[in-house]
């Protein structure tokens, strides 16, 4: 049993599970991983990380994006941050704080601005699992170009809106805008960076997810309360297009087809075994004797030209079936595993939305009569809380990832990542839902709605970095599935909720409200996690000797 997580009894090298450094290890304490002739032949990083082995391993060729110069990555990275910013992270809460005073300028209820954002957020549950299926066979590139261009669209369609069809038609389109930033970015971190490389990009990318979106308010109430709502739409047209010529001019196509026996963090024995035998001669083993193999060198390809690294299209990279991986996001959910994953990362961001649906509703009537700039403000506890989680992610993912696998002899389980999340999480999620509605009750201050806001955020941003880092470490090559599948399950949920939120809170009352939203998440994000820590390693098995997806004919 490595530090609580029970090992498998059925394969000798369960997916997932690497060798982060090197090490002999002992036999007798039941860990697998690459010995250490093997690991000596594999690729490893460069300078103070020179210890630690690239997981998954860069091939030869010059294009594949782990053989690119780090700066290279990180700047294709914050060309899809600063997509995933503009196009899902400023869209969505945009009208949140403006919601009493464009109810009052349209002649409409306040559930009907919420349906401004909840078909919005329907347009991207419901065409999130065509735009991973498109991403599959036709690579991630075009699904961006195409996204920011609707949101270029509709954008302009919100700046011209003099009534509320227009306006609504407006957001939908820019949520067709939204699809790809919400269902494949995330993804796009597994296609650029070593395992050892990722914790800080996700951190990074999560502080976008569940902070800076709420950043959004916090500027867009001063600008409805002084200018009007429309401008939120005259500012924001300028920065989505700016967004969409970085993207058709310098975000290159990220997804690179590996040869197998590269992906040693997603491998099966069947790799495993080839890694064993690297060394100067390689040797097909059978039962009777062993054949000598002669090493091929492969014809590695040029370097491609920043012309040709932009087009739009590289061509078809997959053959598959476009029916089945529209249905592949959620018969991943058939793992327990996944489900979990989809869950913690769905549930605590879905409460931030509701909140976000009822604070005009709490505090902008009496007694508070707060201004569309006033309930701006109480975003900025959030905003606070988001980064203050996304820091302490930044400064001891990695270090707490090494000395973790140091006591379990260099071995690395995706299981080590859950416990410190998920009891942060839960802490801090237990004490936003459930304070946010009693200190509206006890009539507390705005102050505090603030404050207990940014520890729903905190909640929510510690959940994703920890959901994510584990489906990426464990299940990289269904990131993409697991990610629609969690953006539609989510989207959904938004959607739902639009009907009926502002009316339940106005019947029950908010403290009611929020005490079964936070039973809800502290069931999600800390009961759930505890027997996914311990038989996280046989499921990653079961779910690799089983081939669900290949039974059902759906890989």
């Amino acid at each position: 049993m490595a530090l609580g997580i029970l090992e498998d009894n059925k394969m000798a090298h369960v997916p997932g599970t690497s060798l982060l450094e090197d090490k002999v290890l002992d036999d007798e304490l039941g860990t697998t991983s690459i010995p250490e002739e093997a690991a000596s032949h594999l690729k490893h990083a460069t300078g103070k990380n020179s210890h630690i082995i690239l997981i998954p391993q860069p091939s030869d060729d010059p294009n594949d994006p782990l053989n690119w110069s780090l700066l290279h990555r990180d700047l294709l990275f914050a060309v899809h941050g600063l997509g995933y910013i503009m196009n899902v992270g400023v869209c969505g809460p945009l009208l949140s704080a403006g919601t009493l005073d464009l109810a009052t300028d349209l002649n409409v209820t306040i559930t009907d601005v919420a349906f401004l954002t909840g078909y919005q957020l329907l347009a991207i549950g419901a065409t999130g699992p065509i735009v991973s299926a498109l991403s599959r066979i036709y690579g991630k590139r075009p699904q961006f170009i195409a996204a920011s261009l609707f949101g270029v669209l509709g954008t302009l369609v919100c700046c011209v809106a003099t009534k509320y069809s227009t306006l609504l038609a407006g957001r939908i389109l820019q949520g067709f805008g939204n699809v790809a930033y919400e269902s494949i970015v995330v993804s796009v971190i597994g296609d650029l960076y070593c395992l050892h490389e990722r914790g800080l990009r996700l951190a990074v990318f999560n502080f976008c997810f569940g902070g800076v979106n709420l950043f959004t308010s916090v500027i867009a109430g001063p600008i409805t309360t002084n200018l009007g709502w429309r401008w939120l739409f005259y500012i924001d047209i300028i920065f989505v297009t700016l967004q969409a010529f970085l993207i058709i001019f310098c975000a290159t196509e990220t997804v690179f087809v590996r040869d197998a026996k590269y992906e040693i963090d997603v491998a099966g024995e069947e790799v495993f075994d080839d890694i064993e035998k690297l060394g100067s001669a390689q040797y097909v083993e059978n039962k009777d004797e062993a054949t000598k193999v002669e090493k091929q060198q492969p014809i590695i390809p040029p370097k491609k030209t920043y012309w040709q690294m932009i087009k739009p299209y590289h061509g078809r990279i997959s053959t598959e079936n476009p029916l089945r991986l529209l249905v592949r996001p959620f018969a991943v959910v058939l793992n327990p595993a996944v489900a979990w994953i989809v869950l913690a990362m769905a549930i605590p961001l879905a409460w931030i939305v509701n909140i976000n649906y009822c604070i005009a509703q709490l505090y902008g009537v009496a007694p508070y009569n707060l201004t569309a700039e006033r309930l701006g403000f109480i975003s900025a506890g959030p905003l606070i809380g988001g980064f203050i989680a996304s820091l302490f992610f930044f400064v001891i993912n990695n270090p707490m990832t090494l000395w973790i696998c140091r006591k379990n002899n260099r071995v690395f389980e995706p299981e080590f990542k859950l416990p410190v999340g998920s009891l942060l999480g839960a802490f801090c999620l237990t004490i936003g839902c459930f304070g946010f509605g009693n200190a509206y009750r006890g009539r507390k201050s705005p102050i505090v709605a603030a404050v207990l806001f940014g520890f729903v955020c905190a909640g929510s941003t510690t959940m994703a970095i920890t959901a994510s880092n584990y489906m990426i470490d464990a299940y990289r090559d269904l990131s993409v599935e697991i990610i629609v599948a969690s953006m539609s399950i989510k989207n959904f949920i938004f959607f739902g909720f639009s009907y009926f939120f502002n009316n339940w809170v106005t019947n029950s009352g908010p403290d009611v409200v929020f005490d079964v939203l936070g039973a809800i998440a502290v069931f999600t994000t800390l009961i759930l996690t505890i027997p996914l820590y311990i038989f996280g390693k046989r499921i990653r098995s079961w779910w690799h000797r089983v081939q669900l997806l290949k039974r059902l004919k759906l890989a």
